[in-house]
């Protein structure tokens, strides 16, 4: 699994990292972010980079809340991995959401315990809203949805 960047967003106190890779086919049109489609791009996640996450996320403690993941789609990455980053995501003490275009019933087990929430759907752009905002993330299609795993049943 590639890490193709990071970044702080104050609206949210998030520190948001971006997994590259999307097997979408098609890819969503119009996606916000199609250079994250590619699988090669970004440096390898591996106990280095993830130190460098924690020295972030450390330097900036009262500035995050929450850590984002986006993509790309971290759904397409390997489980394996994935999962490894959650886990040490999770150790930081901070609130894990993952944005995927999967709905709930279809991804990884291991996403329901370590994630707090869980954003889901694709982006359609038949079903652009401006009025779909929950858990204070304003998502752009009516299908998204946001789901807080300590009120969701496996």
């Amino acid at each position: 699994m590639k890490i193709i960047s990071t970044q702080y967003t104050l609206e949210h106190k998030s520190l948001d990292i971006y997994v590259a890779g999307c097997n979408g086919n098609p890819h969503c049109f119009q996606c916000h972010n199609p250079e994250s489609w590619d699988f090669n791009k970004g440096h390898i996640y591996n106990k280095g980079y993830f130190n460098h996450i924690k020295e972030k996320v450390k330097s900036f403690d009262s500035m995050v809340d929450n850590i984002m993941i986006f993509g790309g789609e971290p759904n397409d990455s390997n489980h394996d991995e994935l999962l490894h980053m959650l886990m040490d995501l999770k150790s930081l003490g901070k609130k894990i959401w993952l944005f995927t275009r999967y709905e709930i019933n279809n991804i990884p087990e291991f996403e329901y315990i370590l994630c707090d929430y869980i954003k889901t759907g694709k982006y359609d752009s038949e079903l652009i809203v401006d009025n779909n905002i929950q858990y204070g993330i304003k998502l752009a299609s009516a299908n998204q949805k946001i789901y807080e795993m300590r009120n969701t049943k496996i």
